[in-house]
């Protein structure tokens, strides 16, 4: 979610003043609304505890203006909500709703449905990430026949206890196509035990409901990737 927050708070941050390091002010930060990003990351469990620390710093908030407390307390902070996560952790079942999504995706990729975790921020971003694996898999000789994924602000609601949205689409654009591509997903989560509801409309997005979302985060440490 590094690349997620940076694509989300570009835009912010340029219609931010330029100062020169002389003029630029000290600020202090929201910390509720800082602990509550420092949690999404987390718990959304695409991050390491050293990458929610580097897009907190350096994407979420001004790295600029910062104040020294400030800086301590994120650091702190991400310590503590990974600290909670890794404890969590441990008293989870073997295999999760996560996990179950994850063969699912993993087996309609396998079918020509590229299945994207995660991809981008916005449902745009998720369309632009799936049409360039497309023409990269073109290009080694892999057909694919549509897509299927969830973004950001999807990972963001289903932390807070809401379903999980997936978009799904077609490359030969043909409503038939999507609808068979839809089925196909709907299935693939049934048969993972996981419940889904949709109504049939190819403008409608298939729902994941419910889902509780126990992530594994990824470590640290390159050894243990």
């Amino acid at each position: 979610m590094l690349k997620i927050l940076r694509r989300l708070l570009a835009g912010r941050r340029a219609e931010a003043p330029v100062r020169t390091p002389s003029d630029t002010p000290v600020e202090k930060i929201d910390r509720a609304d800082t602990a509550e990003q420092i949690e999404i990351l987390a718990r959304g469990g695409f991050e390491t505890e050293a990458s929610t620390r580097e897009t907190i710093l350096d994407a979420y908030l001004n790295p600029d203006v910062i104040a020294a407390d400030d800086r301590r307390w994120v650091e702190a902070e991400v310590a503590r909500a990974f600290a909670r996560k890794r404890a969590d952790e441990a008293t989870w079942p073997l295999e999760t709703d996560f996990d179950r999504l994850a063969i699912a995706f993993d087996r309609l990729d396998a079918a020509g449905i590229i299945a994207l975790h995660c991809a981008g921020y916005t449902r745009s971003d998720g369309i632009s990430d799936a049409a360039e694996v497309y023409h990269r898999r073109k290009e080694r000789g892999r057909a694919s026949r549509g897509f299927v994924f969830y973004h950001g602000q999807d990972v963001e609601a289903v932390v807070f206890g809401q379903g999980l949205y997936l978009a799904f689409g077609s490359f030969d654009d043909r409503d038939d196509t999507r609808a068979a591509i839809a089925a196909e997903i709907v299935a693939a989560m049934e048969a993972q035990g996981l419940r889904t509801r949709w109504e049939g409309d190819v403008g409608t997005r298939i729902l994941i409901h419910p889902i509780q979302w126990l992530k594994r985060s990824p470590s640290d440490d390159p050894r243990e990737a």
